[in-house]
């Protein structure tokens, strides 16, 4: 919540913060303290259509007033400003308004499985199985070409061999 203050240092004065935050989704809530005569104010911003629908308004101040300005949900963070003005334009007062960005959630910790005495494990040689796969399939081949002599089955071994040998030397190097 923002505090500004109304005729606290003089007729028609008027006292903003210099700079206030709120989020995406969220609702600046401005609360206005008058410390003399009732006035009449306005609020107004130019600069704020990308974070939120307000641009005017016309206050009647007697004592305390509260004034909510919904964000946008899908406002970026960025920066606009809110203008007051007293005194049927003698007094200006300006503060800027921060739209930070929505703090993620932090991830909940996994509870503790008391149902399964066996954990996951992680086995090194994993990433490793297409390769292997290559290389059996690669012998296979080689072995049919001892068996029938088709030359094309010796060539598929090699092909496949040395695809499998650049996979892994791709896979060591990511």
């Amino acid at each position: 919540m923002s505090e500004i203050h109304l005729n606290r240092r003089g007729i028609n004065a008027i006292e903003v913060p210099g700079e206030v935050e709120t989020m995406p989704g969220g609702v600046l809530t401005l609360h206005i303290i008058n410390h003399g005569s009732p006035l009449h104010i306005s609020l107004t911003s130019t600069n704020s259509s990308t974070f939120t629908d307000f641009f005017h308004e016309n206050l009647y101040v007697d004592q305390n007033e509260e004034f909510h300005i919904p964000i946008r949900e899908g406002a970026y963070p960025g920066v606009f400003s809110v203008e007051v003005i007293a005194g049927y334009g003698a007094r200006r007062a300006q503060f800027r308004v921060v739209v930070r960005e929505r703090a993620a959630p932090e991830p909940e910790p996994e509870p503790a499985s008391t149902t399964a005495p066996f954990q996951a494990v992680s086995l090194p040689w994993r990433p490793y199985v297409p390769v292997l796969a290559l290389g059996a399939a690669a012998l296979v081949l080689y072995g049919l070409w001892l068996a029938y002599r088709v030359d094309l089955l010796n060539a598929a071994a090699f092909a496949v061999l040395l695809i499998g040998v650049i996979l892994a030397w791709l896979r060591q190097r990511s």
